[in-house]
């Protein structure tokens, strides 16, 4: 099965959650928002606050930095 992360915002993260099989229920439970919350904000249709973005590193992506994980992509910025 293939999973397209070209919608999303923070394609790191995306990517890394496919890759290493983190389950998007998971992270949204840590974070106390349901999953569905936690996919817009995957998208961008919200933003991740610092104090979820930290938890998202530190508990699930502790090897990559911080700036790489929720780096916005190049189609995504605002100039």
């Amino acid at each position: 099965m293939v999973i397209s992360v070209t919608n999303q915002k923070y394609k790191t993260l995306s990517r890394l959650i496919i890759d290493r099989g983190v389950k998007k229920s998971v992270i949204a439970k840590r974070l106390g928002i349901a999953p569905k919350t936690l996919c817009g904000k995957i998208r961008g249709d919200t933003g991740f606050i610092f104090d979820e973005a930290k938890i998202i590193r530190d508990e699930f992506f502790p090897d990559v930095p911080l700036e790489h994980l929720f780096e916005i992509d190049n189609d995504e910025r605002i100039a």
